[in-house]
């Protein structure tokens, strides 16, 4: 059954794709060539015919890889593969000094504790593990995996597997989306767009050519009717894609997932709007960081290419609470 939305989508694909080759595409390549025992709705120059061409089909290419990739790529699991690991999150040993961890539950515990200080921020930031269990402050464990949880790692049902980083389980994929697949997600998302528009502007003439008086019933139903249901499907799904593409864009440069904007940050109870608060400061890096932190390097920013980090978001440095106390005036 998991199968079943992955299945419905190379369908569609296949079924928008074909239809704007055998009634947009080729059409117009024989009408370049001078075939005159046809009548057609429009003939582009060569340029312009053989350029559509190249560009869309490199962006489909690109949609058709993201999509494979995004399917069966390894969103990012809990790392075991080290005794470093192994430390950390099977025996939960992170090697925190109490006075710091202290300090953390004080900090969670407290409401109206100053998060805007810069010296707090960098701090938090110091900090190998930052959220904690909502009672005393304990560290986020798994019974189901049997493992301690790195900042932002949540257990997903459906994959009955701890995620790095997770943003939600996408069914349309048959996988999660978490911090290894994420860029290639969007990018599905962003090529998904791009496909359509171009198929939108390249059928526009095809639909109006559609509605012209029905000569035959035969060519109205097996071509014009098909054209005129492909074309209001696509410009659903690019209305839809782009509202979808934007709330995630959004989310990327606040540096946020779905799970953390739904359930904490827009939660009703206080006391756990203000714990994402104090995690969001330690991975909240500023809009480009952020952005760059997802995608990379400009020069891969098109490209479903990992740009690299273990997803466990660890601390660079623990210091002493007594080494900054009198500069963190919390």
């Amino acid at each position: 059954m998991s199968y079943i939305y992955p299945a419905f989508v190379v369908i569609l694909i296949t079924t928008v794709y074909t239809t704007f080759l055998a009634f947009n595409l080729i059409p117009q390549v024989k009408a370049v060539n001078g075939d005159s025992g046809g009548q057609y709705f429009y003939t582009p120059s060569e340029p312009e015919l053989y350029g559509v061409l190249v560009s869309f089909h490199v962006m489909f290419g690109m949609l058709i890889t993201c999509f494979i990739l995004a399917s069966t790529s390894s969103p990012g699991y809990i790392p075991r593969e080290t005794s470093a690991d192994r430390k950390k999150w099977v025996d939960g040993d992170f090697e925190i000094k109490d006075e710091d961890d202290n300090r953390v539950k004080e900090i969670i515990q407290d409401t109206k504790a100053d998060l805007s200080n810069s010296r707090v921020i960098a701090w938090l930031k110091s900090i190998v593990i930052l959220e904690r269990k909502k009672q005393y402050g304990y560290y986020r464990h798994c019974s189901a995996c049997n493992l301690y949880k790195p900042d932002r790692t949540h257990h997903c049902r459906i994959c009955d597997r701890c995620i790095l980083r997770m943003d939600h389980h996408c069914p349309w994929i048959c996988n999660c989306v978490g911090h290894r697949n994420y860029k290639t997600f969007l990018l599905l998302l962003f090529y998904a767009i791009a496909c359509l528009g171009f198929i939108l502007g390249g059928m526009a003439r095809r639909l109006v050519y559609a509605f012209r008086p029905i000569m035959d019933t035969t060519t109205f139903l097996l071509e014009d009717l098909l054209v005129q249901i492909v074309y209001l499907l696509c410009l659903f799904l690019f209305i839809a894609l782009c509202m979808f593409f934007t709330f995630h864009m959004n989310l990327t440069l606040n540096n946020m997932t779905t799970i953390e904007l739904r359930e904490k940050k827009n939660n009703t109870d206080p006391f756990i709007v203000h714990r994402f608060n104090v995690a969001h400061a330690k991975f909240d890096n500023g809009y480009w960081n952020n952005f760059i932190g997802i995608f990379g390097p400009p020069w891969m920013w098109l490209l479903p290419i990992f740009p690299g980090g273990d997803g466990t978001y660890l601390g660079t440095s623990v210091r002493k609470s007594s080494e900054i106390e009198s500069k963190t005036q919390i």
